[in-house]
């Protein structure tokens, strides 16, 4: 029996295996260490890209040899880094990148509540980024700093996507008109975006500055001054290829039709629209009618339409059924001519004009003889489907309805309706995608009791892709979206 107070030999054991086991992993971190730095800088480089930034940034007190790899470009030119104020972690982390990092993929700055330590860093840093990103709210100071840093950034060289979100009330309206000046006088630059949130009365003093060479290949300008809205589309006419407008368009159309490389456009309705018609090159256009009451705007639109035949996509969004015309639909007029060369077809309305919509894709789609992919991404009526078949749509490969109105509460009962049966019999290869709908486990239909289709039917994804005879590409997926591609396909 052992007396009281002895230890085990487990006991012992552990007591002697404690500090050899200890060293030993002492030794272990060790060889590890060892090992990582004789290997050759481009191997060590590869290791490194793996680790997340605030373990790259610790690498730099570890050793010389370290400190000097872990801030080579190579390990930061992809990385990309958001200050948000809401991201405690991230924040932490902003001192030293900004003070340390040699570039960056992106940076995303948010110049709001306490952010004053930020402005002087953002200002000063030497670290270089291809994309910027600010947020900034109303504040004098705050505005000013994001002005500052998106200079400082300009100068770094690097800079070829600047992305500026701005919430600004009329109080501040100069400051607000100085850093969008400040944007739209960025050199350089690929890629712009500016977005104001609230609509702003801008100071008569303030203005863009000249016009600068042209660099910019894509552009999006929302609730923005038109006067800066025209500054940007006259410095850039040579080079830009895609643009988005949102908010006041007073006199954009005759700059649109003078950018010879436009090929997508993003607009809402104008009177003056015609004039872009002649843009020989536009492939795509999304044409908001946003409560287009003007009926000399909604005509301008319509004869628009039917000048364009060469458009390829064309993405109609109504926003109430107030903004349709009865006696003239958009879509009539681009199947007018019968000439159309358009292959894709976004119908989209916030409020369904069913009948209108039923009547309009009957009487359009013969005049559509290119079209194959054609998105509904509104409610619409089951009965749409009527319009749909080879003698009106030769070349259809996939339809996209996102919402119907049935009487079948499932959208397994759906699939056996026989319009929709037709449909998928009528094409060899074809694509129908619809929204998700699903019985109620203890009240099933008569369909998914059967568990027919060979699979269980999904009940996990908000869209149910079908085809008839093999899974669709992604180009095909893509074509038949209105945001999200479908990730979920059966074979009916």
């Amino acid at each position: 029996m052992e007396s009281e107070g002895k230890p085990s030999d487990a006991t012992q054991v552990a007591a002697v295996d404690s500090p050899a086991m200890a060293m030993e992993d002492e030794m272990q971190g060790l060889n590890v260490e060892t090992s990582l730095l004789s290997l050759p800088d481009d191997d060590l480089l590869s290791v490194l890209e793996y680790l997340s930034t605030r373990d790259l940034l610790s690498c730099r007190a570890v050793c010389h040899r370290l400190r000097d790899v872990a801030l080579r470009p190579e390990l930061w030119r992809r990385r990309s880094i958001d200050f948000g104020q809401r991201d405690a972690s991230t924040a932490s982390l902003r001192p030293a990148v900004l003070r340390v990092a040699p570039c960056a993929s992106s940076l995303s700055m948010w110049f709001e509540g306490r952010s004053d330590a930020l402005g002087t860093l953002a200002a000063t840093t030497r670290c270089a980024a291809a994309e910027l990103i600010i947020y900034v709210d109303n504040d004098p100071a705050r505005l000013e700093a994001a002005k500052l840093a998106i200079r400082n950034q300009a100068a770094l060289g690097m800079l070829r996507t600047l992305d500026v979100r701005v919430v600004a009330h009329k109080s501040n309206d100069i400051h607000a008109a100085d850093l969008l000046a400040e944007a739209c006088s960025t050199q350089g630059l690929a890629r712009l975006v500016v977005d104001v949130s609230y609509g702003i009365r801008w100071c008569k003093g303030a203005g863009p500055s000249p016009l600068i060479p042209a660099s910019i290949k894509e552009v999006a300008l929302r609730n923005v001054d038109p006067r800066f809205v025209h500054r940007v589309l006259r410095s850039h006419a040579a080079t830009l290829q895609a643009v988005q407008l949102r908010g006041n368009c007073q006199g954009v159309a005759p700059l649109l039709a003078a950018i010879p490389g436009l090929q997508r456009l993003e607009c809402p309705v104008m009177e003056d629209l015609p004039l872009v018609a002649k843009c020989a090159s536009l492939r795509s256009l999304k044409l908001a009618v946003v409560y287009c009451r003007d009926e000399a705007a909604f005509q301008a639109a319509a004869a628009f339409l039917r000048a364009a035949t060469h458009l390829e996509e064309l993405q109609l969004e109504y926003y109430s059924l107030g903004s349709v015309r009865v006696e003239q639909g958009l879509l009539t007029a681009l199947a007018s001519s019968g000439r159309a060369a358009l292959r894709k077809l976004v119908y989209s309305c916030l409020i369904g004009f069913e009948d209108r919509l039923e009547t309009e894709l009957a009487s359009a789609l013969p005049g559509l003889p290119a079209l194959e992919w054609l998105v509904l991404p509104g409610t619409v009526p089951r009965r749409v489907l009527a319009a749909i078949n080879p003698g009106s749509a030769p070349r259809l490969r996939g339809l996209m309805i996102a919402n119907w109105t049935s009487e079948a509460g499932c959208l397994h009962a759906d699939m056996h309706e026989p319009d929709v049966s037709r449909v998928l019999a009528s094409y060899s290869h074809f694509y129908l995608v619809v929204r998700n709908r699903s019985c109620r486990q203890e009240r099933q239909c008569e369909h998914c009791a059967k568990g027919c289709h060979g699979v269980p039917w999904p009940t996990g994804e908000a869209l149910v892709g079908f085809y008839t005879h093999e899974a669709p590409s992604r180009e095909a997926a893509d074509a038949l979206s209105s945001g999200s591609p479908c990730k979920l396909w059966i074979k009916p």
